[in-house]
């Protein structure tokens, strides 16, 4: 059935203190028109008449609660009743006891909290409370994010009942089973005993953002590998340089200068070497990632020739060796890099100057072959030849230089003269006679 939960802090002597949390129940009712009348009933008997609303401590832990309503369409008797509620104390979640402390001095747990990779080991905490308290197992990262422990949560854990005297209470051991895969398992664990008694967020101590006065400290070490992030590379602001950005994982540290070093086409480079045009710049630690750091090579300048390269870091230990591949190609997008060096402005500019003058060059080519808007104007028919065309006036003829009238054999020059295409034909003769 439905169960209830009333805060009960308990003295030495195992009874509930009076001074607890007192909690309000609510008598929720559908109906038209809407109820009028309600009573309350503990065991079944009428025990208040007083509203919808009811305010319950300690004093009801072992009882049955119900409410009835009416909005005056049922008699007294038959009052519609609402399913019984169980009214139990209620102890917040709370850890007793882990394993933590007594963990770090025995194996595999070497001095300082370092566990070598790959190895297991079984986190423990007991809990105690009502109702059954569930447990969250947290890892809090060096650089401060909190995360789930990679073992089974909350109501999926694992559990044991451990056997207790007050049975108001249950007691539980939970476990955590790690296996130490990799470098990302290094950093603070601890567990929060939770109690869920109402919707929303439980109830937990500690708290599930951070640990409480006991913690696992785990510091992982190993072989060098390579880190969930991939290499990158940087593009250095009004130059044609680029910075490679490699990150890797390793502890203990590798030892410089000869544990880690940037193969170039077969160069290795120690941090501050140069070859040609590529050089170990440094290495630094990456805060975000435990146990990784950060390993920055140098392209200046950068030439096409440089995406052929074949670039290596090369990483070691005392617990092994790692090399991580560097695709410069890939990193540089496949494109020149000559080209891609260059600033984005510069760039931009170079196209606004290429467009102006294709444009240019299109319009003369339109004007050159009357294309588009650019074609012959019509020429304007002047008033004046209308109006000659009109009259039939005759134009008078003129030559730009003297002109013999007669030719060899002395007979007069006939000069016929078309003023146009359109217009139609006419014809000027001249003569001795007309000659004065």
């Amino acid at each position: 059935g439905y169960r209830f939960f009333v805060e009960c802090i308990r003295t030495n002597n195992g009874l509930c203190q009076q001074n607890g949390r007192r909690k309000t129940l609510r008598c929720a009712v559908q109906s038209h028109p809407p109820a009028t009348i309600f009573r309350w009933l503990k065991n079944g008997i009428v025990v208040s008449g007083n509203g919808a609303d009811i305010t319950i401590g300690t004093e009801m832990i072992g009882q049955s609660i119900q409410c009835s309503a009416n909005n005056g369409l049922f008699s007294d008797g038959e009052m519609p009743t609402s399913q019984a509620v169980q009214i139990d104390p209620y102890t917040a979640a709370r850890l007793v006891q882990d394993n933590f402390q007594a963990m770090q001095n025995v194996a595999p747990f070497q001095s300082g909290s370092r566990i070598d990779m790959n190895q297991q080991i079984n986190l423990g905490c007991q809990v105690e409370g009502n109702p059954r308290p569930v447990v969250f197992w947290k890892l809090k990262k060096s650089s401060g994010q909190v995360v789930d422990a990679a073992c089974p949560q909350g109501f999926e854990g694992q559990y044991q009942e451990a056997p207790l005297e007050q049975r108001t209470n249950i007691r539980l051991n939970a476990i955590c089973s790690l296996r130490i895969a990799n470098y990302t398992f290094s950093g603070q664990y601890w567990c929060a005993a939770c109690s869920f008694v109402s919707q929303g967020a439980p109830e937990c101590s500690p708290s599930l953002d951070s640990p409480g006065t006991t913690y696992l400290n785990v510091q992982v070490q190993g072989p060098p590998t390579q880190s969930d992030t991939l290499p990158s590379v940087q593009k250095l602001p009004s130059s044609d340089s680029a910075v490679v950005v490699v990150h890797y994982c390793a502890e203990p540290l590798p030892k410089l200068p000869r544990d880690i070093v940037f193969s170039v086409d077969q160069n290795e480079l120690q941090i501050g070497q140069t070859w040609q045009n590529f050089r170990f710049e440094s290495t630094t630690q990456n805060n975000t990632v435990p146990n990784c750091h950060l390993a920055k090579l140098l392209i200046s300048p950068i030439s096409d020739t440089d995406t052929n390269r074949q670039v290596v870091l090369k990483v070691q230990n005392t617990y092994g060796s790692k090399h991580i591949t560097v695709p410069l190609g890939a990193l540089f997008g496949g494109q020149s890099t000559t080209m891609s060096s260059f600033p984005s402005w510069f760039m931009a500019l170079l196209m606004m100057i290429i467009f102006g003058v294709s444009l240019s060059l299109l319009i003369m080519f339109c004007i050159k072959k009357s294309l588009f808007c650019f074609g012959k104007v019509k020429p304007t028919v002047n008033s004046y030849d209308d109006k000659k065309k009109k009259t039939n006036m005759r134009e008078t003829y003129r030559e730009d230089g003297p002109r013999s009238l007669y030719q060899a054999s002395g007979q007069p020059v006939e000069v016929i003269r078309n003023e146009s295409r359109t217009d139609s034909a006419y014809r000027l003769y001249l003569s001795k006679e007309a000659v004065v």
